[in-house]
């Protein structure tokens, strides 16, 4: 086996066909960080026998202030012991090559799906992974339950392939989700952007809505380049008034071969009482439907299971599981160096402010 560096085209062959595969781990991923000025390395693990080559693992590594990931990867077969070892020892062996102070590996595996209410549907063992990145030398960071940056450690799903019509699938909401969705009908309009410069009207939804929440938006700029990298496969969507135009909600979907995500959403402040968040939902789910699409990924949600979490509410109103992730391991290379650099970091930020 040999740990070497792939061409997009050869990453996204065998990327997309793969069950593990996703928009995280993706070329068109690598080409957006690369505009958002990190350093991308599309890597892979390949075989060569009778002169044939194979791949049998592919990953996308990000790396900025020598701090490197593979997010929601590697690609591989993470039943095979002896692949997955070798990718361990391989990334570290890169990581020290290339400089690396810190590689942080976010496994697509889950542990558990569960109910709105945190009782678990299935749960899966993955004692042997949690032994090999410890025989490694990697530290799990732990069972969090916050919504995370570089790789959420819970998502929400509904799996769509018991329904062939939009009908059969709003009954499977609850009711309270079901009446919004049919009162969107008569009130919303969704449409998809057909221009890059449709940008900065379709913004102001998420810049609202981060606003309430705390937390800063993205640029423009990024959302103009992600439309640049992904193509047909980012599908900006907004749901606007019937009566007067108006913008109520605005959210960009990823499509993948393997699922659609909901991305990155925001609703205006004034309008959000028209529940143009359920109008997209319901829209999306009908655009699957229609593309044949089977897994909905409504993305990051905190593991939290009380009343008190709005975002599960909302999300668990369309029936479908949370879902809980393995989490990260990281691997420090040079440890003294890595907290002088969060130090500095620091001290920048509280300079800017």
């Amino acid at each position: 086996m040999k740990f070497t560096e792939l061409s997009p085209a050869e990453f996204t062959k065998f990327e997309r066909k793969n069950p593990y595969g996703n928009f995280f781990q993706s070329a068109q991923r690598a080409a957006l960080r690369d505009r958002m000025g990190f350093k991308t390395y599309l890597m892979g693990i390949t075989q060569t026998k009778d002169k044939k080559r194979s791949i049998l693992g592919a990953f996308l590594i990000v790396e900025r202030n020598h701090e490197a990931w593979v997010q929601m990867g590697p690609i591989l077969d993470w039943d095979d012991k002896k692949l997955v070892k070798f990718f361990l020892s391989e990334i570290k062996n890169f990581a020290k090559e290339k400089g690396f102070w810190q590689v942080e590996v976010y496994p697509p595996l889950l542990l558990s799906t569960r109910e709105i209410d945190g009782s678990k549907i299935d749960e899966f063992d993955r004692g042997a992974i949690f032994k090999a990145f410890e025989e490694a030398g990697f530290k799990h960071q732990g069972f969090t339950t916050e919504i995370e940056n570089k790789a959420n450690r819970w998502m929400y799903s509904k799996d769509l392939s018991g329904f062939e019509t939009m009908r059969e699938a709003e009954i499977s909401f609850n009711s309270s989700t079901r009446k919004k969705w049919h009162k969107t009908q008569r009130e919303l309009d969704v449409r998809v952007l057909e221009d890059k410069s449709e940008l900065s009207e379709w913004i102001k939804a998420l810049q609202e809505s981060n606003d309430r929440n705390g937390v800063p938006t993205r640029p423009l700029k990024y959302f103009e380049d992600l439309w640049d990298c992904f193509g047909k496969d980012a599908i900006f969507c907004e749901a606007r008034r019937k009566d007067n135009g108006e913008l109520v909600s605005s959210e960009v979907d990823i499509m993948h071969p393997n699922e659609m995500v909901a991305f990155l959403a925001g609703t205006i402040e004034a309008n959000k009482h028209f529940n143009g968040s359920t109008a997209i939902k319901g829209w999306q789910i009908n655009y699957c439907l229609e593309h044949k699409q089977k897994r909905l990924n409504l993305y990051g949600m905190e593991g939290n299971f009380s009343l008190d979490n709005p975002l599960l509410r909302f999300k668990g109103g369309l029936r479908g599981v949370s879902e809980e992730y393995i989490g990260g391991f990281t691997y420090t290379l040079a440890p003294a160096k890595m907290l002088a650099g969060k130090v500095l970091r620091r001290i920048k930020r509280i300079v800017k402010k």
